[in-house]
C-alpha cells in the first residue's frame, strides 16, 4: 500500500492554484492508495470549497484530513457564535466532509488494509516554550503567552488569539486534544497505527534547534516567543503510551522539515510545507518507510 501524506496546503487566494497543481501532480504520478492531509487546509468559512478542491484532485480512493489551527479561524460574529473547536468542526467541516466522502480524523479513524490512521489537530500546551525567555530585563510571563504577544515593542502577534474561538486556554484545548486522540487510539484495537497530527508532539519534529543547543549568551529574536505555540508536548507523552502499535507519527504546522527519523520504535516526520510550497511524503507499507517527494 502507498499512502501520500502532505500538510499545510493553505488554499488561500494567493497560493491556491500552484498548490493544487503540485498536489494533483503527486496524485497522478504516484497513484497512492490513500491521501492524508495534516492540517491547515484553509480557514473555517472556506471549508466546503477547500474539501471539494482537494477531493477533485483525488476523487476515488480514501482521503482523510485532520484540521490545523488556521482551519478554526473565523471572523466577527461567527467567532462569537462558535465558543468551542467542536462547534467549528460540526458547523463548517463535518457537513462537506460527509458529502464528499472525506474522513475527518478529528472525529473518526481511517481503517486501511493492514493499518489504521488515527489523528487530530493537536494544538499547543506551551510545553516547547524557551525556559526563562526574556527580552532585555523583561521576562516573558504566562499572561504574555495567553495574550499571544511578548511585552516588547514588536507588532508581531500569534493570530490564533484574534481568530480562533475566543476565551480558550491553550493548555485546556491541548488536554482535550490529547484525550480525543487517546480515545481514538484505543478504538483502533490491535491494528498498526500511523498517528497524524497538525502540531508536533515531539521536540525532534519541530524542525528548529533544541533549546539545549542555544548558546549561553543567546539573545532571542522576537520569534523565539512563538516556540511556545509549535506543538503539544503532552500529546507526545500520550502517544508514547501506545508505542507498541504506533509505527509512525506525521505532522506539520512549523513549516520546517524534520525526518523521517527514528523516535524509539516509531518513525517521525514533519512534512515541512510552507505557503505556496507544499511538500509531501509517500509511505510504503511493504518496507515501512517514508520517501520524501520532489516538487514536480
Amino acid at each position: 500500500m502507498k499512502i501520500l501524506f502532505t500538510a499545510d496546503l493553505h488554499l488561500l487566494k494567493a497560493t491556491r492554484d500552484r498548490t493544487l497543481e503540485r498536489f494533483r501532480a503527486w496524485t497522478e504520478r504516484y497513484r497512492p492508495d490513500a491521501v492524508i492531509v495534516a492540517g491547515d487546509l484553509s480557514s473555517a468559512p472556506q471549508a466546503g470549497d477547500t474539501l471539494e478542491e482537494i477531493r477533485s484532485c483525488f476523487p476515488k480512493n480514501p482521503l482523510a484530513v485532520c484540521l490545523g489551527n488556521h482551519d478554526f479561524w473565523l471572523h466577527d460574529n461567527a467567532r462569537n457564535d462558535c465558543r468551542m473547536l467542536s462547534t467549528v468542526i460540526d458547523r463548517y467541516w463535518a457537513p462537506p466532509a460527509k458529502a464528499l466522502g472525506v474522513v475527518l480524523l478529528d472525529v473518526q479513524n481511517l481503517p486501511l488494509p493492514g493499518l489504521t490512521i488515527v489523528g487530530g489537530y493537536g494544538h499547543y500546551d506551551l510545553g516547547f516554550a524557551v525556559p526563562g525567555l526574556a527580552y532585555g530585563d523583561v521576562l516573558v510571563t504566562d499572561e504574555d503567552y495567553l495574550r499571544g504577544s511578548p511585552s516588547t515593542a514588536s507588532p508581531l502577534r500569534w493570530r490564533d488569539f484574534q481568530l480562533m474561538p475566543d476565551g480558550l486556554h491553550p493548555r485546556t484545548v491541548a488536554l482535550e486534544q490529547v484525550e480525543g486522540v487517546k480515545l481514538r487510539l484505543s478504538e483502533s484495537g490491535d491494528a498498526r497505527v500511523i498517528v497524524v497530527l497538525h502540531t508536533p508532539p515531539f521536540e525532534e519534529l519541530l524542525g528548529v534547534p533544541p533549546v539545549t543547543e542555544l548558546p549561553a549568551d543567546f539573545s532571542p529574536s522576537v520569534y523565539a516567543f512563538f516556540r511556545a505555540y509549535l506543538g503539544n508536548r503532552s500529546m507526545g507523552a500520550a502517544i508514547w503510551e501506545f508505542r507498541k502499535k504506533v509505527i509512525a507519527v506525521v505532522c506539520g504546522h512549523t513549516h520546517r522539515e524534520a525526518g523521517p527519523m527514528k523516535l524509539g520504535g516509531m518513525i517521525g516526520i514533519n512534512i515541512g510545507s510552507d505557503y505556496g510550497d507544499p511538500k509531501a511524503a509517500l509511505f510504503l507499507s511493504d518496507s515501512n518507510q517514508f520517501e520524501r517527494l520532489p516538487a514536480l
